[in-house]
């Protein structure tokens, strides 16, 4: 079981929010012991930390909750800066000296041995894991979340929507969007207008003018579903999305390269 010091200042745990840190840690597997830093009493953080720092048995690895209380004086800057110092110089660079942060903070405050080391903020879902992988010496057990192979917007324009569509890579040509065939309408305002832009960066729709297309008009899906499928002449690349306006914005969409499965998403009302 690795053991970690919680260094921070008397004023951040009269709410117990030391405490709830600590008892979440010790939930994850952490031995946890809280170092309180008596910054008004003006007793030096180093003569604090220095027993369990040097001796290897009683930490593996330092915590310093970072706050505007612990940090937002010079002398506490200053105090901070030469406890780090002293415990890189005793226990080596690998030593992990931990930030942890309860939110945002001014980062004009933030000591450069903090802002290139670890820091955490506990408002990132896997703060705990971080701190625990860090003190156990072994990369984070993250979940990442999977990244779709499309980009999807939607942005609200005068009138109306445009829906925004890319892939991340390759090339959509030639390309095909549809909605469900009852909700057409939703997409026939002002003679179904859609354009080719940069992503993320929508041009305003001119009224009445359709671009060039390759067809529109009914299609049935493979499993029997009904479809309105709009064919523009046009390449999607990943630095030219599709946009389309919409009056109203449909419940699912179809899009992607015509002579392959499309791609669905159901949009929120």
């Amino acid at each position: 079981m690795a053991t970690v010091w919680i260094t921070y200042a008397w004023k951040d745990n009269e709410d117990g929010d030391v405490d709830f840190i600590a008892q979440e840690l010790q939930n994850e597997g952490l031995k946890v012991n809280l170092d309180r830093w008596n910054i008004q009493a003006g007793k030096r953080l180093w003569n604090q930390i220095e027993s369990f720092i040097q001796d290897t048995d009683k930490s593996d690895a330092w915590i310093l909750y970072a706050t505007q209380n612990s940090l937002g004086s010079e002398a506490c800057l200053e105090e901070y800066t030469y406890a780090l110092d002293r415990a890189l110089n005793t226990r080596g660079s690998s030593f992990p000296v931990i930030g942890l942060f309860p939110g945002s903070v001014d980062e004009a405050i933030i000591p450069a041995g903090i802002r290139t080391r670890l820091y955490v903020s506990i408002t990132d879902p896997d703060w705990k894991e971080r701190i625990q992988a860090a003190a156990e010496g072994r990369p984070p057990l993250i979940n990442k979340p999977l990244i779709d192979q499309y980009s999807l917007k939607v942005h609200k324009v005068d009138g109306g929507y445009l829906i925004e569509v890319r892939p991340r890579a390759g090339v959509w040509f030639p390309f095909s969007f549809a909605v469900p065939l009852e909700e057409k309408e939703k997409v026939r305002g002002r003679n179904a207008i859609f354009l080719f832009s940069s992503p993320g960066q929508p041009p305003d729709p001119p009224k009445g003018l359709i671009l060039q297309w390759d067809g529109v008009g009914e299609s049935t899906g493979h499993d029997g579903s009904k479809w309105w499928m709009l064919n523009p002449a046009g390449e999607v690349t990943p630095t030219k999305s599709f946009f389309l306006f919409a009056l109203e914005l449909p419940t699912l969409i179809a899009f992607g390269p015509r002579n392959a499965r499309m791609f669905t998403k159901r949009l929120p009302p």
